[in-house]
Parts: C-alpha cells; sequence; structure tokens
C-alpha cells in the first residue's frame, strides 16, 4: 500500500482561494473503511471567576457558551490569545468556517446557535415547566444545564419521549403537559438516543455516555446540522498536522475522505486554512484549495493524501500552527479543525 499522495506548492493564488459552496446534485462517493473512535471531551461548562471575566471582555458574550462547540484546538488557541484585536480576528472567523452559506448577509450558524441558547434558557432551567410559550424566560441558567448542552451541541432531537409518551420536538408546551416523568430524545440523524433522568428541584441529568455521543458532539462542533442531515456523524473527516524540515505537513487518511466521480476518476477537493501564531500572536496566515484526481485503484492503494507548505519559521519562540480543513466533497460533517507547537 503506498503511504501517501502529495503535492507541495509555495504559495497558492488568490483564484485558489476557498470557495464554499458544493454542487449537492453531483454525484460523491467515499471509500469505504471502518472507522475508530475518538476522544471524549468533557461536556460541562465550568463556573468561572470574576476575574477571568475580568480579564476577557469577550469571555461572557462570546467564549462562556461558544466553548461548547469549539473543537479542542480552537479553545487551545483561544486561551493563547493575548490581545483583543486577536479574539476579535478568532471570533470573526470562527463564525465565518460554521457559515454554511457565506453569500447571504446572514451566519445562518450563528442565528441558529443564538436560537438554541434562548430555547435552553426558555424551557431547560429547572422551574421552566411553568413557563407559558408567550413568558420571557426568567432564568438565563438553561444553557448551562444537561440538557441545555445537549440542544446547544447536537441541536433540536427529531422525537422527544416524556415520561413514556411521544412528542413532536416542536409542541413548545409538551414539557408542562408531562411535569414528572424522564425524557428520552433521539436523533435520526446520528443515529442516537440520549436519556435525561428528572433530579432534584426538577433538574434533569444526563444518563447516557456512549462512543456514538462522543462521535456526533464532535462532528457537530464544526457542522452545526440540521433535522433534514441523516448522514452518520461516525463517517466525519479528520486529519493530522505536523511541521518537519521547514513545512507544514496535513495527512489526510484516503478512507475519510468524500469524492466526485468524472471521466472514470475520482476528485477529492480541499479547502485549507493555517494560523500560525508566535508566542500567542497571530503572525501569518495561510488559504488555498488543493485537487487530487486519480483512478479509484490509485487512493485504493494510498493510506493518506499529504499537503505540503512550505514555510521557513523565522523569530525565534514557539509556534502554534492552527489548521482548518474542508473536504468540499462532503455533504455534511466535512470540517475538521487540528494544530500542532513548533519550539524554533
Amino acid at each position: 500500500m503506498r503511504e501517501g499522495l502529495s503535492n507541495s506548492r509555495q504559495k497558492p493564488s488568490k483564484a485558489e482561494s476557498c470557495v464554499h459552496h458544493k454542487g449537492d446534485e453531483e454525484m460523491k462517493r467515499r471509500l469505504g473503511f471502518p472507522i475508530s473512535l475518538i476522544v471524549f471531551v468533557m461536556l460541562s461548562v465550568s463556573c468561572s471567576s470574576y476575574l477571568k471575566r475580568l480579564k476577557d471582555p469577550h469571555f461572557v458574550n462570546f467564549f462562556e457558551k461558544a466553548q461548547l462547540i469549539m473543537t479542542e484546538q480552537e479553545i487551545e488557541v483561544y486561551k493563547r490569545l493575548l490581545d483583543e484585536e486577536s479574539k476579535e480576528e478568532f471570533i470573526e472567523e470562527f463564525w465565518r468556517i460554521r457559515d454554511p452559506d457565506p453569500g447571504t448577509d446572514e451566519n445562518e450558524a450563528k442565528i441558529e446557535f443564538e436560537e438554541r441558547i434562548d430555547y435552553a434558557n426558555r424551557w431547560f432551567w429547572p422551574f421552566s415547566q411553568a413557563q407559558g410559550p408567550d413568558d420571557e424566560p426568567d432564568n438565563d441558567s438553561g444553557w448551562n444545564t444537561d440538557r441545555g448542552r445537549m440542544y446547544i451541541i447536537l441541536g433540536p432531537p427529531d422525537s422527544v419521549y416524556i415520561g413514556g409518551f411521544h412528542y413532536a420536538p416542536d409542541d413548545i408546551h409538551m414539557r408542562r403537559s408531562v411535569p414528572g416523568g424522564d425524557e428520552v430524545w433521539w436523533y435520526e440523524r446520528y443515529p442516537l438516543v440520549l436519556h435525561f433522568q428528572r433530579v432534584e428541584r426538577g433538574d434533569f441529568r444526563l444518563l447516557t455516555d456512549t462512543a456514538d455521543l462522543m462521535v456526533a458532539m464532535e462532528s457537530a462542533k464544526l457542522n452545526l446540522v440540521s433535522s433534514g442531515l441523516l448522514k452518520s456523524a461516525k463517517r466525519r473527516f479528520e486529519f493530522d498536522v505536523e511541521y518537519r524540515d521547514n513545512t507544514i505537513l496535513i495527512v489526510i487518511p484516503v478512507k475519510r475522505v468524500d469524492f466526485k466521480e468524472e471521466n472514470e476518476k475520482l476528485t477529492a477537493r480541499f479547502c485549507v486554512r493555517i494560523n500560525i501564531y508566535l508566542e500567542h500572536r497571530k503572525v501569518d496566515e495561510i488559504e488555498d484549495m488543493r485537487d487530487f484526481s486519480e483512478s479509484e485503484d490509485v487512493f485504493i492503494e494510498t493510506k493518506n493524501i499529504i499537503l505540503e507548505y512550505p514555510y521557513e519559521l523565522t523569530a525565534k519562540g514557539m509556534y502554534l500552527f492552527d489548521v482548518m480543513v474542508e473536504d468540499m466533497m462532503a455533504m455534511s460533517f466535512g470540517k475538521y479543525r487540528n494544530s500542532v507547537k513548533h519550539k524554533h
């Protein structure tokens, strides 16, 4: 088996900048390989001190809640940013890479995220069962409950069972009608079942702790999905990144790639963004689009697709390469983020 297909480019041209659109009617293919499980990320958001809020003006308005849908790499990068300008730039990019349709004036992903927070605050704080459909939330802590966190990360479930009775997820009265029962949420698109047990003061505790939940959470963080997407999150896109010999190397397993079939060849296309930090300050960025086109036999015999970006370090210090790659042929779950540190 070949170790990997590789192409290297000194400097991407502006014409090759990433374009965020996919032809939904085009034939897409993915080579079938088994998947490995991911490392579980803790769900709960810890209580933060007044000092942390004071130091970071963006904590309450952004990081406190947005960390729910941040990857581990994004959290690490954000916490290391020292100046406000770098954080503002990070926040802008954070929402830009999640925008499903950059051609519109509105960022639908950000709007969806804010609506999920509002819904969680209205219906998931312990005493919200007495709320009416037109009442304003009396408490803003619902987002930081087990149900609130799952709703924000995974979105609305496709079905809800309360006390053994089935309810549609858009039935705003369902939690008042059966105030005493446990809740079971069903997500068809993952697929996934979440079981919440009713505890003291009207709150609920998540009992589900499975590998399927871990995979679904990690996939949803960069791909805010709608209930119409039925593709399994288990087949999410991912890659490794390293820096050696003055080159940034992005190693993408072929088994995680979606392909377009055309003229008896399979084509893969990747949108790449690399943010380069030196001692916690952003010093450079790279944006590029790469295509690979080979026969199916070649891809089957190839273990990895390798993207190479020559980059010479000029100053001494600790570098952080924050890399975001999007599989442009994927219908969903196509974005993944990774990072690597290098001492120069």
